[in-house]
């Protein structure tokens, strides 16, 4: 039996750093006001490095210093790899409520991806909501069986950065074949077509609430409308054979989901 070891290494680095600005007051006793910046930074990056090697000559050697222990060393490029990504995001909210009876929030979000493709990597999206609290309101003091009830409606949109690093670039792949009578050559071959349109998927959604507290908050409840639109989502399309590659990753598509909780 042919003696053989191996070492991997797999490191993963990943930090967030993240910078919060508030401010909250209560004017004349019935206004308040809160408001918040966000400003933050993330990245992630993962190395591997893999070795093995064959002809080990004694078992004292293990997997160390493989290079003057062994008599056949191979490295696989598919098992070494490394991806670097990063996202940036800026946020600003205020809310407002006068009296703990009338809301109002509106927030206005960016964010940039690293892996989109340039012209594509930010997207800036709003969201807005309000509510009316209708128990609080001076004709509902003589309903004592109604507790809690607030009207509420609410519109945002969602972002999805969901594609792996370095999606937007072509990519080469190696395959070794035979080459003379004794030994193999490397190869080069496409196995990922570049994608310089490629951007963000988001969702838009719209909901209706209506928040419920009776006798004595004893049986409480929500009841909900919403419905979202997804669009240009993150999809692999299918390719020919003659492209030499089996897909490509494009915002392709939408989708649509509606529907009533209690």
């Amino acid at each position: 039996t042919v003696s053989a070891a191996s070492v991997d290494n797999q490191y993963t680095h990943h930090w967030t750093f993240e910078n919060l600005l508030a401010y909250d007051r209560t004017f004349a006793g019935k206004h308040t006001i809160n408001a918040v910046g966000l400003y933050s930074m993330e990245q992630n990056k993962f190395t591997r490095s893999n070795m093995s090697a064959q002809d080990i000559p004694a078992d004292a050697f293990q997997f160390y210093n493989l290079g003057q222990a062994a008599g056949q060393i191979q490295i696989n490029p598919a098992n070494q790899n490394y991806t670097l990504s990063g996202l940036m995001s800026v946020m600003g909210r205020v809310m407002y409520s006068y009296d703990n009876k009338y809301m109002i929030s509106a927030t206005v979000r960016s964010d940039g991806s690293s892996r989109l493709a340039p012209g594509y990597k930010w997207h800036t999206y709003p969201a807005v909501s309000v509510g009316w609290n209708i128990s609080r309101e001076s004709f509902m003091d003589n309903i004592t069986a109604i507790n809690n009830l607030k009207l509420r409606a609410g519109y945002g949109q969602t972002s999805n950065q969901a594609v792996a690093p370095y999606s937007t670039l072509g990519r080469l792949d190696t395959r070794p074949y035979n080459f003379g009578s004794t030994g193999y050559a490397t190869g080069y071959f496409v196995n990922q077509l570049p994608n310089p349109g490629l951007g963000w998927e988001y969702s838009k959604t719209l909901n209706f609430g209506l928040d419920f507290g009776l006798l004595r908050n004893r049986l409480t409840g929500t009841i909900e409308y919403y419905i979202t639109k997804t669009e240009d989502i993150l999809l692999g399309l299918g390719l020919p054979g003659t492209s030499g590659v089996s897909s490509i990753t494009q915002n392709i598509g939408s989708t649509e989901n509606k529907g009533f909780e209690l």
